[in-house]
This record gives C-alpha cells, sequence and structure tokens, in this order.
C-alpha cells in the first residue's frame, strides 16, 4: 500500500526541510527548542503519540508525548546535531526524522500529517543548516563548521560576529559596534553567563583584555539586533550569544599551535597621508597553543569538554619622536625628548627607572580555560555546568597623538581575570510543559599598574612654542585604579503550550558587588609650558585629588546594584504559515547602598547627591510577527521596546566623587607659590594636603532620571529560493528595514556652570544670539560673575548625569547569496545608516563624558551625525570546500568588507579659553561648534593675530564650511577614509600518525589586498568617540563679538584641515599571516 507523510508548504520549504525554525530568539540562552503539531489522516489531533528527540553523538533522548489537540513543546535541548526524531503512535503510522540540526536560542517547528497505521514505519531524511542562508538582516546564526572555515586571524569572536551586515570592527579592531551603537550597549554571553563589559572600562565590548572565549570552544554563535521575545533584555545595542561545545560518546581531541611574526608580513609603507613621516618598522611576535578534550565519562549519561588556550606577544612601541621608525610619529624630536630626560635626571634627581624611555617593546599574554560538564538526568531532565576561567593583559599609554610622545613610565600595564561559573537546568515535565532554571556567578578583576611604579607623579613637560609635549611618571588616570566586581545570577522560565499558544513566562534576578577605586592625580600632576620652566622647577598648572582620612582605599566605590526582571509572552501559530509573539517585559533597578551623602552639595543646587536609581524601572513592550507568504518567500518583522546595557562605572562614579572621601585640591585656597614652585615630583606639598577640604568635586545623579531606551521596529522580507538568469538556481536574498527612536539617553550636565546675565536679568549669548554664555558660579561664595570669563579663579565643577537629546536611526540591509553542491558558498550584503545621536558616551568619567561631546552648549548638546554610524557597508564570504587530496577536505575562506569611515567633524581651538564658561580642567579642549562667518563684513566675527576674512574664507571652503555661513556647523560633517580589508584562510587536512587521526596545516592571512597595492591596504582609524580638526583659534570680546585667530602651529593645522585626525597603523597596513598546524583524534 501507498504511504505519504504531508507537511505544509512552510515546513517544507526551510533549509532543515522538516520544521519551521522560529526568529523568538532568547536572551542569554544556551538550547534550543522543538515545538510541533501532529494530525492524523482526516487533519485531527494525533493525541497521545510519542515524541522521541535523540541526539545522536550524545545518545541524549527527549521524550514527550503529544496532547489531545496533537500538540507538543521540548526545550532545553542540545544545539546543533544531528538528531532523530521518532513519532510512535499506536493509531496511525509511525514516522522517523534524521539529520536534524537545531539552532541557539530558536524553536524548530516539526508539524507533520500521519496516515493509517497499516503501513511500516516512513523515513524521511533532513539536511545540515545553511548558516549562509541565515545570515541577514538583523539576525545572523554561525555553527560550529563555519567558524573553523573563517578567516580569523585575531581568533577573536568579532571576526565572527563582522559577517552580520550591521556589524563592523572598528578603532583598532577591537570595537565591535553593531548598528552605529556604543560598543558598550552590546550584550554578549557565553553558556548564558555575561561577557560584555558590564563595568565599562574596556573599549573592546569585553570584560577581558583579549576575546573571553576561545573560537574554538564555540559551538553556535547568534547575533540579533531586534529579538521580539520579551526575555531579551539588557542591551541598546546588539545581543551576541554563543553556546560552547559539549562532550559525545566519542572522545574527541583537539590541539593546535600557531605562530606570527614580523617576518610573516609586508613591508610597511610611509603612511600616504604624511609624506614627511618616517618608514616606519614594525617588530612583533606571538605564538598561540591551545587543546580541546571531550568525551564521555558515563555513556549516554555524563560528558566533558575541556578547552584550553594561551597566546604570547611581543610588540614594539606604537608612537615615536619626530623621523623615528615607530608606527607613528610626534611632532616632538628625539633632542627634545633627550633634553626633558637630562633635566630630569640633573634637576630633580630621578633614575632611568623612573622615566623610563619611548622605545621599550611590550609583553602581552592571554590565557582561556573552559570546563564544561553535560548530564543527562533523565529521558525529561538535562543539566550543564560550565566553568571559564580568563586572563590577559595589555600595555596601554604609548599611543600618544600627533603633539605628545609618552616615556615609558607613563605607560601601564592593563590586566584584567574573568572567573565564572553557570549551572543550568533544563525540564520537560509534559507535552504541554517545559521550563528551565539558571544561576551563575561571575567575578572580574582589573589591575592597572603603571609600567616603572608609583614613585612619582604625572609630569608634563611643552617642549616648544607648539606646544608639542612629553609626558613621564604615572599618567593621572592611574595613580590609584583598582576595580573588582562580581554578579549572582538567577532564572527560570517556562513555556506552556495552550493549543496554538505557547505561553511563555519568566522570572530573573541579578545582583552585582562593585569594588572600584579611582582617584585621579592622587600623586600630583604637574605641567610645565617650557623647557626652561622645567629646568627651574617652575610648574605651570598643578593638579592634586588626596582623601581626607589619608587612606585611598576610603574613597573607593563599594555599593551593590541589581535588577529584578518578570515577563510573559504569546506565541501564536494560528496556522502553519503564521506566528505572532505578543510579550511584555517589567524590570526594576534595586540598589541598597547610596553615595555618601555631601550637605554642601545639598545647599548648592536644592537637592541631594544621594540618587543610586533605585526603583527605577521599565515596562518593554514586545511584537513580531512572521508569514510565509508563499513557498519561496517569507515576510518577517515587528517593534519593541529595548532597555539596559549602559555601563556601571557610569553609577560608580557618584560613589566615588561625592566630595566626601576625597578630594580635588582647589588651588584658589593657597598662593601658587606653595605648589608651583621648586617642585618634587616624588612629593606633594604638606601644605597641599592639609589645604583639602570635605568639599570635593561632585559626580551625581538626576533625581529625576530616567532609564534610556530604545523603541525599534523593522520590516523584512526574505526571499528563500529563487532563479537569477546565467547565474543559476536557488539564490536567497534578504531585504530589511530598521528604525529607531532613542528616548531620555544618557547627558553629563555641569552643575557649576550658569548662564551669564546682563543687569536686567537677560541671558547673555554671543552677539550672533546663537550660543549661550556661560560662567562659573558657586552659590556658596560672595563672588558674582559679571562678565565674560570672569570666573575669580573658581575651578568648581559638579557633574550630573541626567537625560538628553536621544536621537533615531534608519538602517537598510540587504544580503544576496548561494549555497552550490560543488562545496561553494557566496554570501554578499549591503547596509546603509543614517543615525543621530547626542552623546556617544564613548568614556568610563563624568569628566570625559562632558568634555568629549562636540557641540554649541555642552549642558545640552543637540543631536547630530552619529560618531559610531558607518554610513556604507560593502561585505561578502565566500568558502569553498572541496578534496585537493582524495580523502582530505581542503576548505577556502575569504572576506571581504568594504566600509565608509567614522565621521569626524571640525571644533574651535579653545586652548586655555574660559570665555564660554570652562573651567581649567575643560578650558583646553577643542568640543565647540563654530560659527561660520557670512563674509568679512559679518558684525559678529572680528580677526586678530594676521588671521583676516578671506585667509579663513580658503580653509572654510576647503573643509565644506562656508555653506554654513551665518549658523554653525553642524557636528561630524566628514567621514575618515574608506577601509577595505580582505582576509584569508586555507586549511588542509593531511594524514594523522594513526587511524582516525588527522592533522590539519593553515594559513590566516589579514589584509591580503596589500599584497597587491600597498596604498588601499593601509589602515588609518579614528579614535573612539568624537573626533575633530581645530578650524580656527577663538576669544570673545565684551560684547560676545568672536575674535578668530589661527590656531596654533596653524601651518601644520590648516594644511592638515581635510585629512582625517585619523592613526596610522602600519602593522596592520601590510598583509600578515599566521601559519598553524591542528592535530585531531
Amino acid at each position: 500500500m501507498s504511504t505519504s507523510l504531508r507537511f505544509s508548504r512552510t515546513a517544507s520549504a526551510i533549509a532543515v526541510a522538516l520544521g519551521l525554525a522560529s526568529t523568538a530568539a532568547v536572551a542569554q540562552d544556551t538550547s534550543a527548542s522543538m515545538r510541533g503539531e501532529i494530525l492524523g489522516p482526516q487533519g485531527n489531533g494525533a493525541a497521545n503519540t510519542k515524541v522521541v528527540i535523540e541526539h545522536v553523538p550524545s545518545g541524549s533522548r527527549t521524550q514527550v508525548m503529544t496532547d489531545a489537540n496533537g500538540n507538543f513543546i521540548a526545550s532545553g535541548l542540545r544545539v546543533g546535531g544531528p538528531y532523530r526524531i521518532t513519532l510512535d503512535s499506536d493509531v496511525y503510522q509511525d514516522a522517523q526524522y534524521s539529520e536534524v540540526f537545531l539552532k541557539l536560542g530558536e524553536t524548530f517547528r516539526l508539524n507533520a500529517q500521519l496516515d493509517q497505521g497499516n503501513v511500516e514505519r516512513i523515513s524521511v531524511t533532513g539536511q545540515a543548516i545553511n548558516y549562509a542562508q541565515l545570515n541577514n538582516g538583523s539576525s545572523s546564526s554561525f555553527g560550529e563548521e563555519q567558524i573553523q572555515s573563517l578567516p580569523t586571524y585575531g581568533r577573536d569572536l568579532k571576526e565572527i560576529v563582522r559577517l552580520n551586515p550591521l556589524a563592523t570592527q572598528l578603532g583598532d579592531g577591537d570595537q565591535l559596534v553593531v548598528a552605529g551603537n556604543n560598543p558598550k550597549y552590546n550584550s554578549i554571553t557565553v553558556d548564558g553567563i555575561a561577557q560584555n563589559d558590564d563595568f565599562g572600562l574596556n573599549s573592546n565590548g569585553y570584560p577581558t583584555q583579549g576575546s573571553p572565549i576561545s573560537i574554538d570552544a564555540i559551538a553556535q554563535l547568534n547575533v540579533d539586533v531586534m529579538p521580539f521575545n520579551a526575555k531579551d533584555s539588557n542591551f541598546t545595542g546588539a545581543k551576541v550569544n554563543a553556546v560552547t561545545k559539549s562532550g559525545t560518546n566519542e572522545f574527541d581531541t583537539s590541539l593546535f599551535y600557531q605562530y606570527t611574526s614580523d617576518s610573516l608580513a609586508g613591508d610597511p609603507s610611509r603612511s600616504i597621508y604624511d609624506e614627511e613621516a618616517g618608514v616606519p618598522a614594525v617588530d612583533y611576535s606571538e605564538k598561540t597553543f591551545g587543546v580541546g578534550v571531550g568525551g564521555p565519562i558515563i555513556e549516554d549519561t555524563l560528558f566533558f569538554y575541556v578547552n584550553y588556550e594561551k597566546s604570547d606577544e611581543t610588540n614594539a612601541p606604537y608612537r615615536g619622536p619626530k623621523g623615528s621608525a615607530a608606527s607613528n610619529d610626534s611632532n616632538v624630536t628625539q633632542e627634545q625628548i633627550d633634553e626633558v630626560i637630562r633635566i630630569a635626571k640633573e634637576v630633580y634627581g630621578l633614575t632611568d627607572a623612573q622615566l623610563g624611555d619611548w622605545n621599550r617593546s611590550t609583553e602581552e599574554n592571554d590565557e582561556k580555560l573552559l570546563v564544561k560538564l553535560d548530564w543527562n538526568i533523565s529521558n525529561e531532565h538535562r543539566a550543564a555546568f560550565t566553568y571559564q576561567h580568563t586572563t590577559g593583559n595589555s600595555i596601554r599609554g604609548h599611543y600618544g597623538n600627533d603633539g605628545s610622545i609618552s616615556l615609558s613610565s607613563n605607560w601601564y600595564d592593563n590586566e584584567q581575570t574573568l572567573n565564572a561559573y553557570a549551572l543550568q537546568l533544563y525540564s520537560n515535565w509534559s507535552a504541554n510543559f517545559s521550563s528551565d532554571i539558571k544561576l551563575s556567578y561571575k567575578e572580574v578583576e582589573a589591575l592597572q599598574e603603571p609600567l616603572n611604579g608609583r614613585s612619582i607623579g604625572e609630569i608634563t613637560v611643552q617642549v616648544d612654542n607648539n606646544r608639542n609635549e612629553v609626558n613621564f611618571g604615572p599618567d593621572y588616570s592611574r595613580h590609584a585604579n583598582y576595580g573588582d566586581n562580581s554578579t549572582f545570577e538567577f532564572q527560570a522560565n517556562g513555556e506552556y503550550l495552550l493549543g496554538d499558544h505557547a505561553l511563555g513566562f519568566g522570572y530573573m534576578y541579578s545582583s552585582t558587588d562593585i569594588y572600584n577605586l579611582f582617584v585621579q592625580n592622587a600623586l600630583g600632576s604637574w605641567q610645565f609650558w617650557s623647557l626652561e620652566n622645567f629646568a627651574n622647577k617652575q610648574a605651570n598648572r598643578f593638579y592634586y585629588a588626596g582623601s581626607l582620612t589619608g587612606d585611598l582605599n576610603d574613597a573607593a566605590a563599594d555599593f551593590t546594584q541589581g535588577q529584578q526582571a518578570f515577563y510573559i509572552q504569546d506565541t501564536w501559530a494560528p496556522t502553519w504559515d503564521l506566528e505572532l509573539t505578543f510579550g511584555v517585559r517589567y524590570e526594576r533597578i534595586f540598589a541598597k547602598d547610596k553615595p555618601t551623602y555631601n550637605p554642601l552639595f545639598a545647599e548648592r543646587y536644592g537637592f541631594a547627591n544621594t540618587e543610586n536609581l533605585d526603583g527605577k524601572d521599565l515596562i518593554l513592550p514586545r511584537f513580531g510577527f512572521k508569514y510565509q507568504l508563499t513557498d519561496d518567500t517569507k515576510l518577517r518583522g515587528g517593534f519593541g521596546r529595548y532597555g539596559g546595557g549602559r555601563p556601571n562605572v557610569w553609577v560608580s562614579n557618584s560613589y566615588t566623587n561625592s566630595g566626601m572621601a576625597f578630594s580635588q585640591f582647589n588651588t584658589s585656597s593657597l598662593p601658587s607659590s606653595a605648589y608651583l614652585n621648586d617642585v618634587d615630583p616624588a612629593n606633594v606639598p604638606d601644605i597641599v594636603q592639609g589645604a583639602l577640604t570635605q568639599d570635593g568635586y561632585v559626580n551625581a545623579i538626576d533625581p529625576d532620571f530616567e532609564l534610556p531606551t530604545d523603541w525599534r521596529a523593522s520590516l523584512a522580507v526574505d526571499f528563500e529560493r529563487f532563479d537569477i538568469p546565467m547565474l543559476g538556481e536557488d539564490w536567497f536574498a534578504s531585504l530589511e528595514y530598521i528604525y529607531s527612536r532613542r528616548k531620555d539617553d544618557v547627558q553629563w550636565v555641569d552643575l557649576a556652570r550658569r548662564p551669564l546675565l546682563d543687569s536686567e536679568g537677560n541671558v547673555v549669548t554671543t552677539a550672533d544670539g546663537g550660543r549661550i554664555i556661560y560662567v562659573v558660579d558657586d552659590p556658596l561664595d560672595d563672588h558674582t560673575p559679571m562678565g565674560i570669563g570672569d570666573d575669580n579663579g573658581v575651578e568648581r565643577y559638579d557633574l550630573m548625569l541626567t537625560n538628553g537629546d536621544g536621537g533615531s536611526s534608519k538602517i537598510f540591509t540587504t544580503t544576496l547569496g548561494k549555497a552550490w553542491d560543488n562545496g561553494l558558498s557566496l554570501r554578499m550584503s549591503y547596509t546603509n545608516q543614517d543615525i543621530e545621536e547626542a552623546v556617544a558616551g564613548s568614556s568610563s568619567t563624568a569628566v570625559s563624558n562632558f568634555r568629549y561631546p562636540v557641540t554649541i552648549d555642552p549642558n545640552n548638546v543637540e543631536a547630530g551625525t552619529a560618531s559610531y554610524m558607518v554610513e556604507h557597508r560593502l561585505m561578502a564570504d565566500l568558502t569553498y570546500r572541496t578534496e585537493l587530496f582524495s580523502g582530505y577536505q581542503s576548505t577556502f575562506g575569504l572576506f571581504w568588507e568594504r566600509y565608509s569611515g567614522r565621521p569626524w567633524g571640525y571644533a574651535y581651538n579653545t586652548y586655555r579659553f574660559n570665555g564660554f564658561g570652562d573651567q581649567s580642567q575643560f578650558d583646553s579642549t577643542p568640543r565647540y561648534l563654530p560659527y561660520i562667518p557670512t563674509g568679512a563684513d559679518d558684525p559678529n566675527v572680528l580677526y586678530s593675530g594676521g588671521l583676516d576674512y578671506d585667509t579663513l574664507a580658503v580653509y572654510l571652503a576647503e573643509a565644506g564650511l562656508d555653506q554654513y555661513a551665518g549658523g554653525y556647523a553642524p557636528r561630524n560633517t566628514r567621514r575618515a577614509p574608506w577601509t577595505t580589508n580582505l582576509d584569508f584562510k586555507y586549511t588542509q587536512e593531511i594524514p594523522g600518525l594513526f587511524n582516525d587521526h588527522k592533522g590539519e596545516l593553515y594559513i590566516n592571512v589579514r589584509n591580503l589586498i596589500a599584497i597587491f597595492d600597498k596604498d588601499a591596504g593601509q589602515k588609518h582609524v579614528l579614535p573612539y568617540g568624537d573626533n575633530v580638526r581645530e578650524i580656527v583659534a577663538v576669544d570673545l570680546d565684551d560684547e560676545g563679538r568672536y575674535i578668530y585667530s589661527a590656531p596654533y602651529n596653524s601651518g601644520d593645522r590648516f594644511d592638515a584641515i581635510n585629512s582625517a585626525p585619523t592613526r596610522y597603523q602600519p602593522e596592520r597596513s601590510t598583509w600578515q599571516a599566521k601559519i598553524g598546524v591542528r592535530y585531531r583524534f
């Protein structure tokens, strides 16, 4: 008798051939799920059908019975496969499906209609997941085989994530920017443990200096910008979720060793933007060893997997004096450095050990360990345990800029250690109800140690009239700097199947203990504005902050903050072609500790500095849909509100800087001769320590602060299979549009400055009326500022974290690809971004987050082109698998991308200018957008120092600013140079020493394009945050008219007016190869 097995068109159209893979990815998920509807011949529910789901490699079995309507659900399943699924019915024909693969965080839909039971069991074979087709737009998935074939020169998670069309590696390659968001706003989890830099000190987005997990340990990795599941939270960037490998019934071992050095790289060339620079020389080496072992402890029941990796790297210094062979030149000469060192030794009695040198190589290391246990308790229950240890260091502080160079005593060793534990229990209680419970604990320790110790403070010496500088001694932020934070988390989630509805619900509790010692200038920092002053021990500026108890540890932030969350949602599948998700999440912050109350702050501003976010809450609604329009076309989309992901250090600043535990030295409290004359870098004068009062500068949180959120909406269409004439069949494509609106974004304001008022009480502005003029006004002193720049020597600044303009985002992305039967697969994408924001939030301190946004009014930052926006990005990845040698796989992987540079713009040169209301802490930062004169007769602008309008107009035109005449130049009007990356990997299997053993030889080549075109391969990157060129120096007259003059070093600055303020990366600008060997058995 003939037999038949009928599926819906949806079920038969997808890559896995048997089910509909839901896009409802879950937060910190570590497993996959399966949901299905089993029908009888007449379309009635096949009740009491036994569904046996077997993970073949481990023998893990999950068994459930369908309910009265033929529905079933099973969760907590291992990702990947292959799975064998058996439908065992006492009434109808049995069926069995093999080669089924499951995707991390998604629900596999198995919908089947069984025939009469008088025939033998029918078998259906699926196929492996087509990850290329699952990588489009706002969501991407990557499996083990794909990860191993990718070019991953740095063995970093970001090199996998960058295959998402919305993701880009920016900066020095360590910043993961997704959809134009601050890298700190991403959520990164491994086996359900948060791996993002939740405290917020690192630019790479990790809690460690390198990738927190070895890519060899990853089984699957997902990237999602807009998950519509209400379980998802704690990000306003992207969610990056990885699950590690598990042991199976077969013992498996993999060992590898790889090596690279400058001998396996091209010779760097001079920067194409600096013809006077020397030709840099690179000198580096790196060795990496790793091993992964997995297998059974008890067959079919208990399994283990262990992964270990260690790397050691040596690098040459990043910046050297003018004309040196360092990666980047400074304007400082070797003769000027020698003179500073000579004076430091002969006049101050300092030693080589205290000073250091610019020409010092750096040594960095990284070590990772992962231990994982999986226990099949029964057919209904499974448990998993993960332990993770990662430690590593990097040498910082040697980057400098064109106008400065730092000796190695100004560098520091940034070392961080992560220890994490997670225990998870997955349970399938019935055909209708499943649950998972997770307990986790994570601890991160951060050490920042000056390379030459802390025997002196920081010294900055200007060595010429162009304000070029030499720095030595521990940099001011490393005088007292130590951090430790630990997080305990509990999660419980359940899912109940009620007919066509899958009801999800859950609870999350998280508590973080934070200890952060951070006192800037605790050893004293002196600035000398000439070599002569330095030789005479006559400083020009002095900064100091000290503990009021004599013990700096008393100045540390030590507090606990946490969150509780509840969610409920309904995933409704009214037909086999349509899925709708409705959900809502509620989050509430708790904090039992408050910043130390400062009565003087309360007296000044009328509110307390003790806000700690306790009780702040969010309601986060979500809606998503997915509709299979045809067998080959799917429509998907939705909208939702997303919150979290902001660094804890922004809150910690309020605990550290209460003004009570330590205080900044007020220079007006003593005669300048007490701290500027006869300088001793090893000792802060006792009279300065004695002048400290419990009235330090304060960081506070606005009592009316609202938690920032994003409203996001998307609409996408996926063409899962179509033909292109001349190019073949079975192409896939995706089109997606994403709109975001940021609400209540963060901003920092200075409470100590207020608008200047005229005699009639009106706010004073610049002559054009476009900029409010501020003055520093301490309500507790007797001085009332009456004119521009009238600060009476008051240096007070009290910064408040509050809300400001949020901005918006419009993103369009399209993907096209195909997988051929001969082992070749190709995927291409284009993404366009149009993003506005007010404050990038790129720093960890309130001072820097207030100082660096480029604006007209720093107390009211307006939205403009976002600093992390990548306007255009084209990307392609190609993989080819074949056998160049019979029986041994050959794999070729190629990654190409070309993207527009980050935005940058123009600002005033405001060196030591306080006319806009800046204290000395801020008065030299170029952050004010310039007014553009209408012509030589513009009444709002005067000229001095030999500059006239005609000269300035030439530069304004070259900079493209003349179009803004009569108003202010917007922020970020320019773009850094386009970047092109072409990376390649070739892996060749070779015979092993014994049966079932195989070896691999591989080579990773980064920046392959530099072999063919050195100029095209050059990498020029912008530092984090807002970046500017200084278009003109500014002053104000008593009537508020601008006085323009040439900026310092004006020849060089005017000549560079059209070049982006980038850093050249000669090492990354050459082709670089890593060769490796791997042995598997």
